[in-house]
């Protein structure tokens, strides 16, 4: 396990700051493992991975990171909920384009939502919800094989929502029954679901392959810093120790950095590093 950081900290939702600048502030930080969220490079017209000539704009990323030294072990794809049919091609496009990308930097694992339905509960709706994510997951775990990524199915954070708990993403990932099909565990997500977050990790075992390392007071999700939330940490890096996982704590807590002023947001994140570091050991 390593440090790793997406780069969304730094992103600019008004593209006046080149993607590189905000890896290299990154790097600058002390992580050498980065997280490449395309989720927010998806929506607004004006993003370079909007336009025809994206895969331009992914190239001169790996060339940036390789020039600083660092190397993309995890990925965000796009998140689309597939029962919603309201500009379903525009969205197929843009995960499509993540996964794509994904393998371009030579990344391990992208992360992806499974789509939930909201009469999950009713009977028949879960075996419903699971084997259409089944047979969608299935068809894009094609196209990752050929760029020689894998997909991380994240675990979702409301309990209400289905596809929550450690047994739920089990099912899914071993019905989908690909070898590039594995599991993220996002930490922050299963504290607002009242998990019990080292026996879910142990449940997981070798299907676990990503992580979104995040904590919370448990009422919303606030993507900060471990140990400024409520999360028990040494029992879960314990369990993620005793079950061999070979991912990196992918740290998606932008909001510490986020809501300190600019002249303090370098030292913050050098500080989430530092904290990467004592959770590993």
């Amino acid at each position: 396990m390593r440090p790793c950081k997406s780069l969304n900290v730094f992103f600019d939702p008004e593209f006046r700051v080149d993607v590189t600048i905000q890896l290299q502030r990154v790097v600058d930080a002390g992580f050498h493992c980065l997280d490449m969220n395309f989720w927010d490079w998806s929506h607004d017209p004006r993003s370079p991975f909007m336009q025809d000539d994206w895969q331009n704009w992914v190239e001169r990323i790996a060339e940036a990171a390789q020039r600083a030294g660092a190397k993309f072990t995890q990925a965000h794809a796009h998140v689309h909920n597939f029962y919603d049919e309201q500009a379903k091609d525009i969205h197929e496009r843009q995960i499509e384009r993540s996964i794509i990308g994904a393998g371009m930097l030579g990344v391990p694992w992208i992360v992806m939502h499974p789509s939930q339905r909201t009469d999950w509960a009713e009977p028949g709706s879960m075996d419903k919800m699971l084997a259409d994510n089944v047979s969608y997951y299935r068809m894009y775990a094609e196209l990752a094989a050929k760029w020689k990524t894998g997909l991380a199915l994240e675990n979702m954070r409301q309990p209400a929502s289905g596809l929550t708990t450690a047994e739920q993403l089990c099912d899914l990932i071993d019905w989908i029954d690909r070898p590039n099909v594995g599991a993220c565990w996002d930490t922050g997500h299963a504290h607002l679901a009242h998990q019990d977050q080292p026996a879910a990790i142990h449940l997981l075992n070798h299907r676990l392959h990503a992580l979104h390392v995040a904590d919370n007071q448990g009422e919303r999700d606030e993507h900060t810093m471990p140990f400024v939330g409520s999360i028990d940490w040494p029992p879960l890096i314990d369990a993620l120790r005793e079950t061999g996982y070979d991912g990196d704590l992918t740290f998606e807590a932008h909001n510490f950095v986020h809501k300190m002023p600019e002249a303090c947001k370098a030292e913050a994140l050098r500080l989430m590093y530092c904290v990467g570091t004592a959770l590993i050991g």
